[in-house]
Protein backbone atom coordinates (compact mmCIF):
# COMPACT_ATOMS: atom_id res chain seq x y z
CA UNK A 1 0.00 0.00 0.00
CA UNK A 2 1.34 3.41 -0.63
CA UNK A 3 0.28 6.87 -1.99
CA UNK A 4 1.02 7.82 -5.21
CA UNK A 5 0.02 11.01 -7.11
CA UNK A 6 -0.15 11.38 -11.67
CA UNK A 7 0.85 13.47 -13.88
CA UNK A 8 -2.54 15.26 -13.71
CA UNK A 9 -2.24 16.14 -10.16
CA UNK A 10 -4.80 12.91 -8.71
CA UNK A 11 -3.48 11.11 -6.13
CA UNK A 12 -4.34 7.54 -5.84
CA UNK A 13 -3.88 4.67 -3.12
CA UNK A 14 -1.98 1.76 -4.74
CA UNK A 15 -2.04 -1.81 -3.18
CA UNK A 16 -2.12 -6.02 -4.32
CA UNK A 17 -5.23 -7.90 -3.47
CA UNK A 18 -6.02 -11.85 -4.13
CA UNK A 19 -8.52 -11.92 -6.94
CA UNK A 20 -10.96 -15.26 -7.40
CA UNK A 21 -8.56 -17.09 -8.69
CA UNK A 22 -5.76 -16.73 -6.35
CA UNK A 23 -3.90 -14.66 -8.35
CA UNK A 24 -2.15 -11.03 -7.14
CA UNK A 25 -3.20 -8.07 -8.80
CA UNK A 26 -2.74 -4.24 -8.83
CA UNK A 27 -5.74 -1.96 -7.41
CA UNK A 28 -5.95 1.90 -7.13
CA UNK A 29 -8.32 4.12 -4.97
CA UNK A 30 -8.44 7.62 -6.78
CA UNK A 31 -9.64 10.19 -4.75
CA UNK A 32 -9.09 13.61 -6.76
CA UNK A 33 -6.55 16.63 -7.16
CA UNK A 34 -5.51 18.65 -4.54
CA UNK A 35 -5.27 18.58 -0.74
CA UNK A 36 -8.53 17.19 -0.45
CA UNK A 37 -7.61 14.49 -2.87
CA UNK A 38 -4.17 13.64 -0.45
CA UNK A 39 -5.56 13.54 2.49
CA UNK A 40 -8.52 10.97 1.09
CA UNK A 41 -5.63 8.79 -0.82
CA UNK A 42 -3.65 9.13 2.82
CA UNK A 43 -6.72 7.93 5.17
CA UNK A 44 -7.95 5.31 2.66
CA UNK A 45 -4.06 3.98 3.03
CA UNK A 46 -3.91 4.17 6.84
CA UNK A 47 -7.29 2.17 6.72
CA UNK A 48 -6.12 -0.62 4.71
CA UNK A 49 -2.89 -0.81 6.75
CA UNK A 50 -4.71 -0.94 9.88
CA UNK A 51 -7.28 -3.41 8.62
CA UNK A 52 -4.10 -5.72 8.41
CA UNK A 53 -6.35 -7.71 5.41
CA UNK A 54 -4.29 -6.29 2.12
CA UNK A 55 -0.96 -6.70 1.85
CA UNK A 56 1.86 -4.14 1.14
CA UNK A 57 2.33 -2.84 -2.38
CA UNK A 58 6.27 -2.92 -2.23
CA UNK A 59 7.54 0.52 -4.33
CA UNK A 60 10.10 2.49 -4.33
CA UNK A 61 9.93 4.95 -1.54
CA UNK A 62 11.38 8.59 -3.55
CA UNK A 63 8.28 7.91 -5.31
CA UNK A 64 6.11 7.99 -1.91
CA UNK A 65 3.97 11.19 -1.36
CA UNK A 66 4.04 12.94 1.90
CA UNK A 67 1.92 16.20 1.97
CA UNK A 68 4.39 19.18 1.82
CA UNK A 69 4.01 22.41 3.76
CA UNK A 70 3.25 24.41 0.40
CA UNK A 71 0.06 22.16 0.04
CA UNK A 72 -0.54 23.28 3.26
CA UNK A 73 -0.36 27.03 2.80
CA UNK A 74 -1.91 27.38 -0.30
CA UNK A 75 -5.14 25.31 1.42
CA UNK A 76 -4.87 27.83 4.73
CA UNK A 77 -4.63 31.16 2.36
CA UNK A 78 -7.88 29.72 0.41
CA UNK A 79 -9.50 28.40 3.77
CA UNK A 80 -9.56 32.55 4.80
CA UNK A 81 -10.22 34.28 2.04
CA UNK A 82 -13.74 34.41 2.86
CA UNK A 83 -12.91 35.51 6.76
CA UNK A 84 -10.31 38.18 5.88
CA UNK A 85 -10.15 41.69 4.18
CA UNK A 86 -8.70 41.50 0.76
CA UNK A 87 -6.02 43.41 1.54
CA UNK A 88 -4.68 41.01 4.73
CA UNK A 89 -5.06 38.11 1.62
CA UNK A 90 -2.32 39.74 -0.29
CA UNK A 91 -0.39 40.53 2.40
CA UNK A 92 0.20 37.10 3.88
CA UNK A 93 0.87 35.78 -0.07
CA UNK A 94 3.27 38.48 -0.43
CA UNK A 95 4.94 36.92 3.03
CA UNK A 96 4.73 33.63 2.11
CA UNK A 97 5.90 33.36 -1.76
CA UNK A 98 8.29 36.52 -0.66
CA UNK A 99 9.82 34.69 2.75
CA UNK A 100 8.67 31.93 3.96
CA UNK A 101 7.58 29.40 1.15
CA UNK A 102 11.35 29.85 -0.31
CA UNK A 103 12.64 28.33 3.04
CA UNK A 104 10.24 26.02 4.07
CA UNK A 105 7.66 25.19 0.81
CA UNK A 106 9.38 22.69 -0.31
CA UNK A 107 9.73 20.61 3.28
CA UNK A 108 7.17 17.43 4.27
CA UNK A 109 5.51 18.74 7.47
CA UNK A 110 6.79 16.34 9.43
CA UNK A 111 10.12 18.01 8.66
CA UNK A 112 9.50 21.36 10.03
CA UNK A 113 10.61 20.75 13.36
CA UNK A 114 12.16 23.16 16.27
CA UNK A 115 15.76 22.63 15.21
CA UNK A 116 14.57 23.29 11.82
CA UNK A 117 12.72 26.48 12.90
CA UNK A 118 16.10 27.55 14.29
CA UNK A 119 17.79 27.26 11.20
CA UNK A 120 15.12 29.82 9.66
CA UNK A 121 15.06 32.30 12.54
CA UNK A 122 19.36 32.58 12.15
CA UNK A 123 19.04 33.13 8.64
CA UNK A 124 16.36 35.44 8.58
CA UNK A 125 17.81 37.60 11.53
CA UNK A 126 21.21 37.90 9.00
CA UNK A 127 18.71 39.11 6.09
CA UNK A 128 18.59 42.90 4.54
CA UNK A 129 15.35 44.40 4.47
CA UNK A 130 14.70 45.41 1.28
CA UNK A 131 11.81 47.37 -0.54
CA UNK A 132 10.62 47.16 -4.75
CA UNK A 133 10.84 50.14 -6.79
CA UNK A 134 9.72 50.86 -10.13
CA UNK A 135 6.81 50.65 -12.27
CA UNK A 136 6.00 47.00 -11.58
CA UNK A 137 8.25 46.58 -8.56
CA UNK A 138 10.81 44.92 -10.13
CA UNK A 139 13.77 47.01 -9.10
CA UNK A 140 14.60 45.98 -5.61
CA UNK A 141 16.71 48.17 -3.59
CA UNK A 142 18.07 47.40 0.10
CA UNK A 143 16.51 49.74 3.19
CA UNK A 144 18.89 52.04 5.22
CA UNK A 145 19.13 53.23 9.00
CA UNK A 146 19.85 57.15 8.47
CA UNK A 147 23.34 56.67 9.05
CA UNK A 148 23.56 54.63 6.08
CA UNK A 149 24.24 50.85 7.15
CA UNK A 150 21.80 48.34 6.09
CA UNK A 151 18.46 47.58 8.10
CA UNK A 152 18.06 44.05 9.29
CA UNK A 153 14.95 41.86 9.31
CA UNK A 154 13.79 42.03 12.98
CA UNK A 155 12.97 39.91 15.81
CA UNK A 156 9.34 41.36 15.10
CA UNK A 157 8.71 40.45 12.03
CA UNK A 158 10.55 36.95 12.48
CA UNK A 159 7.83 36.53 15.39
CA UNK A 160 4.97 37.43 13.41
CA UNK A 161 6.60 34.86 10.13
CA UNK A 162 6.96 32.24 12.82
CA UNK A 163 3.19 32.90 14.54
CA UNK A 164 1.95 32.06 10.85
CA UNK A 165 3.97 29.02 10.04
CA UNK A 166 2.50 27.30 13.39
CA UNK A 167 -0.83 28.87 12.75
CA UNK A 168 -1.21 27.00 9.39
CA UNK A 169 0.70 23.43 10.70
CA UNK A 170 -1.97 23.94 13.52
CA UNK A 171 -5.01 24.59 10.77
CA UNK A 172 -3.78 21.15 9.31
CA UNK A 173 -4.03 19.40 12.32
CA UNK A 174 -7.52 20.81 13.01
CA UNK A 175 -8.55 19.85 9.57
CA UNK A 176 -7.21 16.29 10.05
CA UNK A 177 -4.67 16.98 6.94
CA UNK A 178 -1.79 16.11 9.18
CA UNK A 179 -1.78 13.77 12.47
CA UNK A 180 0.85 16.44 14.28
CA UNK A 181 2.57 19.71 14.17
CA UNK A 182 6.08 18.75 14.86
CA UNK A 183 7.02 22.61 15.59
CA UNK A 184 4.31 23.29 18.78
CA UNK A 185 5.49 25.15 21.37
CA UNK A 186 8.23 26.28 19.57
CA UNK A 187 9.69 29.33 21.17
CA UNK A 188 9.93 32.51 19.04
CA UNK A 189 12.25 35.19 19.50
CA UNK A 190 11.21 38.13 21.62
CA UNK A 191 9.41 40.95 19.65
CA UNK A 192 11.41 43.74 19.23
CA UNK A 193 8.56 46.20 18.46
CA UNK A 194 9.81 50.01 18.30
CA UNK A 195 7.07 52.39 20.08
CA UNK A 196 5.80 54.45 17.69
CA UNK A 197 4.54 57.72 20.18
CA UNK A 198 1.26 59.21 18.59
CA UNK A 199 1.45 62.12 16.41
CA UNK A 200 1.24 65.54 18.55
CA UNK A 201 -1.78 68.19 17.67
CA UNK A 202 1.02 70.03 16.34
CA UNK A 203 2.23 67.38 13.83
CA UNK A 204 -1.40 67.14 12.79
CA UNK A 205 -1.35 70.33 11.77
CA UNK A 206 1.83 70.69 9.70
CA UNK A 207 1.08 67.24 7.37
CA UNK A 208 -2.42 68.05 7.05
CA UNK A 209 -1.26 71.40 6.04
CA UNK A 210 0.64 70.25 3.55
CA UNK A 211 -1.10 67.69 2.09
CA UNK A 212 -3.35 67.15 -0.62
CA UNK A 213 -7.02 67.50 -0.67
CA UNK A 214 -7.95 63.48 -0.04
CA UNK A 215 -5.22 63.29 2.45
CA UNK A 216 -6.94 66.00 4.66
CA UNK A 217 -9.97 64.50 4.61
CA UNK A 218 -8.25 60.84 5.41
CA UNK A 219 -6.24 62.44 8.00
CA UNK A 220 -8.78 64.46 9.83
CA UNK A 221 -11.47 61.41 9.75
CA UNK A 222 -8.73 59.30 11.04
CA UNK A 223 -7.68 62.13 14.03
CA UNK A 224 -10.98 62.08 15.26
CA UNK A 225 -12.77 58.84 14.55
CA UNK A 226 -9.93 56.75 14.78
CA UNK A 227 -10.71 54.26 12.03
CA UNK A 228 -8.50 51.98 10.36
CA UNK A 229 -6.90 53.54 7.52
CA UNK A 230 -7.57 51.14 5.06
CA UNK A 231 -10.11 49.71 2.03
CA UNK A 232 -11.78 47.91 4.61
CA UNK A 233 -13.12 50.99 7.12
CA UNK A 234 -11.73 54.53 6.06
CA UNK A 235 -11.31 54.52 2.62
CA UNK A 236 -14.79 52.92 2.10
CA UNK A 237 -16.55 55.81 3.57
CA UNK A 238 -19.34 57.23 1.60
CA UNK A 239 -21.92 60.10 2.19
CA UNK A 240 -24.85 57.57 3.45
CA UNK A 241 -23.14 56.36 6.25
CA UNK A 242 -23.29 59.35 8.34
CA UNK A 243 -26.51 60.01 10.28
CA UNK A 244 -27.07 63.95 10.08
CA UNK A 245 -29.97 63.67 12.78
CA UNK A 246 -28.23 61.84 15.22
CA UNK A 247 -24.44 63.05 14.31
CA UNK A 248 -22.79 59.60 13.74
CA UNK A 249 -20.41 57.41 11.55
CA UNK A 250 -21.69 54.17 10.44
CA UNK A 251 -18.55 52.28 9.99
CA UNK A 252 -18.30 48.57 8.54
CA UNK A 253 -15.71 46.84 10.71
CA UNK A 254 -12.46 45.65 9.15
CA UNK A 255 -12.61 41.47 9.99
CA UNK A 256 -10.90 42.01 12.91
CA UNK A 257 -12.80 39.69 15.03
CA UNK A 258 -14.45 42.85 16.05
CA UNK A 259 -18.28 43.72 15.76
CA UNK A 260 -19.10 43.72 11.45
CA UNK A 261 -20.32 47.41 12.19
CA UNK A 262 -20.56 49.54 14.47
CA UNK A 263 -21.53 53.61 15.05
CA UNK A 264 -19.26 56.62 15.73
CA UNK A 265 -20.14 59.70 17.01
CA UNK A 266 -18.80 62.45 14.96
CA UNK A 267 -16.74 65.47 17.17
CA UNK A 268 -17.79 69.07 16.86
CA UNK A 269 -14.55 69.95 14.60
CA UNK A 270 -15.15 66.62 12.04
CA UNK A 271 -19.19 67.72 11.79
CA UNK A 272 -18.37 71.39 10.81
CA UNK A 273 -15.45 69.60 7.75
CA UNK A 274 -18.33 67.33 6.74
CA UNK A 275 -20.20 69.73 6.10
CA UNK A 276 -17.76 71.96 3.87
CA UNK A 277 -16.48 68.92 2.13
CA UNK A 278 -20.50 68.02 1.26
CA UNK A 279 -20.75 71.22 -0.23
CA UNK A 280 -18.14 70.81 -2.49
CA UNK A 281 -18.86 67.24 -3.12
CA UNK A 282 -22.42 68.35 -4.27
CA UNK A 283 -22.21 67.52 -8.15
CA UNK A 284 -20.55 64.39 -7.57
CA UNK A 285 -21.41 61.33 -9.47
CA UNK A 286 -19.74 58.74 -6.76
CA UNK A 287 -20.68 58.80 -3.03
CA UNK A 288 -17.06 58.20 -1.31
CA UNK A 289 -16.08 61.30 0.84
CA UNK A 290 -12.17 60.01 0.46
CA UNK A 291 -11.39 59.97 -3.22
CA UNK A 292 -9.00 60.96 -5.90
CA UNK A 293 -9.66 61.61 -9.40
CA UNK A 294 -13.12 60.66 -8.91
CA UNK A 295 -12.30 57.57 -7.53
CA UNK A 296 -11.88 55.39 -4.09
CA UNK A 297 -8.44 55.84 -2.31
CA UNK A 298 -7.15 52.57 -1.66
CA UNK A 299 -3.86 53.76 0.03
CA UNK A 300 -2.04 56.85 1.25
CA UNK A 301 1.26 56.24 2.15
CA UNK A 302 2.74 58.07 -1.15
CA UNK A 303 1.21 61.49 -0.35
CA UNK A 304 1.60 60.93 3.51
CA UNK A 305 5.05 60.68 3.20
CA UNK A 306 5.59 63.65 0.83
CA UNK A 307 3.14 65.95 3.35
CA UNK A 308 5.24 64.72 6.53
CA UNK A 309 8.72 65.41 4.43
CA UNK A 310 7.10 68.76 3.52
CA UNK A 311 6.22 69.44 7.24
CA UNK A 312 9.50 68.81 8.09
CA UNK A 313 8.89 65.99 9.96
CA UNK A 314 12.11 63.52 10.14
CA UNK A 315 10.90 61.03 12.88
CA UNK A 316 9.25 57.71 11.95
CA UNK A 317 5.16 58.39 11.46
CA UNK A 318 2.46 56.23 10.10
CA UNK A 319 -1.07 57.41 8.54
CA UNK A 320 -2.14 54.11 11.63
CA UNK A 321 -0.19 56.28 14.27
CA UNK A 322 -3.44 58.90 13.66
CA UNK A 323 -5.38 56.07 14.62
CA UNK A 324 -3.38 55.16 17.85
CA UNK A 325 -3.23 59.32 18.72
CA UNK A 326 -7.54 59.34 18.73
CA UNK A 327 -7.74 56.01 20.74
CA UNK A 328 -5.20 56.61 23.19
CA UNK A 329 -6.50 60.24 23.99
CA UNK A 330 -10.33 58.59 24.23
CA UNK A 331 -8.73 56.17 26.61
CA UNK A 332 -6.72 58.94 28.80
CA UNK A 333 -8.82 61.44 28.61
CA UNK A 334 -12.34 59.52 28.28
CA UNK A 335 -14.22 55.55 28.72
CA UNK A 336 -12.01 52.37 28.15
CA UNK A 337 -15.19 50.73 27.56
CA UNK A 338 -16.43 53.43 24.90
CA UNK A 339 -12.72 53.44 23.46
CA UNK A 340 -12.51 49.90 22.93
CA UNK A 341 -16.45 50.49 21.31
CA UNK A 342 -15.10 53.02 18.51
CA UNK A 343 -11.79 51.43 17.62
CA UNK A 344 -13.84 48.06 16.72
CA UNK A 345 -12.08 45.64 18.98
CA UNK A 346 -13.70 42.73 19.77
CA UNK A 347 -12.92 43.03 24.08
CA UNK A 348 -11.52 45.98 26.64
CA UNK A 349 -8.94 42.77 26.89
CA UNK A 350 -7.30 43.44 23.64
CA UNK A 351 -7.44 47.52 24.28
CA UNK A 352 -5.44 47.08 27.24
CA UNK A 353 -2.88 44.78 25.65
CA UNK A 354 -2.25 47.00 22.43
CA UNK A 355 -2.58 50.09 24.42
CA UNK A 356 -0.18 49.16 27.43
CA UNK A 357 2.17 51.96 27.11
CA UNK A 358 -0.38 54.69 28.39
CA UNK A 359 -1.88 52.37 31.09
CA UNK A 360 0.83 54.52 33.40
CA UNK A 361 -0.50 57.93 32.62
CA UNK A 362 -3.95 56.13 33.18
CA UNK A 363 -2.64 54.95 36.42
CA UNK A 364 -1.09 58.48 37.38
CA UNK A 365 -4.77 60.40 36.94
CA UNK A 366 -6.64 57.69 38.33
CA UNK A 367 -4.42 58.03 41.85
CA UNK A 368 -4.99 62.11 41.25
CA UNK A 369 -8.69 61.85 41.55
CA UNK A 370 -7.96 61.10 45.45
CA UNK A 371 -8.97 63.85 47.98
CA UNK A 372 -6.38 65.56 49.04
CA UNK A 373 -6.37 66.11 52.93
CA UNK A 374 -4.83 68.86 54.91
CA UNK A 375 -2.10 67.72 57.82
Amino acid sequence: MSVHKTKTGNYFCKYRITDETGRRKEKRDYFGKGLEGEKLAIERDEELKQTGAISEYKTDPKNHVTIIFSDLAEQYLASKANDLPETSIKNMLYKFKGRILPELGHLAYNQITHHRLDLYVKKRLKTPVVKRMGKDGQKIVPVKHPDGSMKMTSKTTVHRELSDIIAILNWAVSRKYIPQNHAAGYRKPKRDDQIIRPPSPGEVKKIIKHGEAHLKRALLINYYTGLRPGNAELYNLQWYDIDWDNLTLLVRSAKKGGPVKRSVAIHPALLKQLKIWKKEDENNTHPYIIYWKDKPVKRISSSFNTAKRKAGITRRLRPYDFRHAAITQMIIKGDLKAASEIAGHSNIEMTIKQYEHITSEIKRQTVEVIEEIDI
